[in-house]
């Protein structure tokens, strides 16, 4: 986590080669644990780091400043990514954009897998993902805070798999949204506090809507949210807006491996901003989706790839994100071209023919929605 952040829980393959440097669990927390009320298992809250500055100690109101967010797509270390990094480092996966990632307030992927040693895959071969729970020092060394459990593998090896995802996050301090033990974790909100801005993110899952799979009160799961039904979920998005001077709403939704968005990633988009979301991280496609200026809001319709899987280069074709936003939204932003390769995010130079490839392909998508992204990968509101 980086200074002065305060978070609280509130309601295809490829390889490559060398040593293997063995994982170390991060044992120091990251500050003191808020909780307004007891929880049936407190690892399941989130932890906070101190604040530092002496501005922090003092009992005055502060001014609102601005925050920066770092955000990207699908992610796993199973299987051939495991290996590539065992054979490497625990830095190697991430090491060219892990300064993207530490110097944000705010890091965030998807989490495109289970964390653990148990179980057996509950689909087809070869679409079963599981992380050994060491392999969660990935994210921790690249600067990572936040992942999003709400997608449609996490629980590819079973009930004791998922639970034992949720303790590893724990374990290794990574905040975790849209899943949990009972449905009002997987619903819940992590609320940050950066530079005197309450800054909330929640998740959900609109993929393989098996109702085994859904979290209840009673029983471990996603927190899924069926479009024919979402009013609910879209109250209860403004009750989070009500809480924070910013929320970043995670949604695994849309059509794998189309660079198009469909008619209801738009609709449901545009009700939960209207709802109170700021922003949108939407994730499940395997490819860059447009963004949108809507009503105020951003909608990253889809991050694309980030460590994962891929048909093929064009969907290895992908980019890391930033923003600043203040009180009164988006402020300015940037993407940065990445290709995996050799199980990495490779972050591509400016005079890297696929470079040019990627800024190209999300300026022509975004354009019709309100979003110039210039040469540079600087993102712009239109007529702004």
């Amino acid at each position: 986590m980086k200074k002065r952040i305060l978070c609280l829980l509130l309601s295809a393959v490829l390889l490559c080669g060398c040593s293997e440097e063995k994982p170390q669990v991060n044992t120091m927390p990251r500050g003191t644990l808020i909780t307004d009320e007891p929880s049936a298992k407190p690892a399941e809250t989130i932890v906070t780091t101190v604040q530092t500055t002496e501005a922090a100690t003092t009992t005055e109101p502060q001014p609102k400043g601005s925050v920066r967010v770092a955000f990207a797509g699908d992610t796993t270390q199973s299987d051939v990514f495991a290996e590539a990094t065992s054979w490497r480092s625990m830095k190697y996966p991430f090491e060219d954009v892990n300064s993207i990632f530490s110097e944000a307030d705010i890091a965030f992927v998807n989490l495109e897998t289970c964390v653990s040693d148990r179980g057996e895959s509950e689909k087809k071969e070869g679409f079963g993902f599981q992380t050994p729970p060491e392999y969660l020092q990935v994210y921790t060394e690249a600067g990572i805070d936040l992942v999003s459990a709400a997608n449609n593998h996490v629980r590819d090896y079973g009930m004791d798999a998922l639970d034992d995802t949720f303790s590893n996050l724990d374990a290794y301090g990574l905040g975790y949204i849209g899943a949990g033990r009972n449905i009002t974790e997987a619903e819940k909100m992590i609320l940050y506090d950066v530079n005197g801005l309450k800054i909330g993110f929640t998740g959900l899952n609109m993929i393989n809507m098996n109702p085994t799979w859904y979290a209840t009160d009673d029983r471990a799961g996603i927190n899924c949210v069926d479009f024919a039904a979402c009013e609910d979920y879209l109250e209860l998005i403004s009750e989070y807006d009500k809480q924070c001077d910013l929320l970043f709403v995670s949604v695994h939704w849309g059509v794998e491996y189309t660079n198009a968005i469909t008619e209801e990633q738009q609709q449901f988009g545009h009700m939960l901003c209207d709802s109170g979301a700021d922003v949108i991280l939407g994730h499940h496609s395997h490819t860059l989706q447009p963004v949108e200026y809507y009503n105020g809001s951003m909608i990253f319709y889809s991050l694309g790839n980030f460590l994962f899987y891929k048909m093929d280069d064009y969907s290895g074709m992908t980019a890391i994100f930033e923003i600043e936003a203040d009180k009164n939204g988006f402020v300015s932003g940037k993407l940065s071209p990445v290709f995996i390769t050799n199980c990495k995010a490779v972050l591509l130079e400016e005079d890297d023919e696929m470079y040019g490839e990627i800024i190209e392909l999300c300026r022509t998508i975004s354009e019709p929605y309100g979003v110039n992204i210039t040469e540079n990968g600087g993102i712009e509101i239109a007529n702004r």
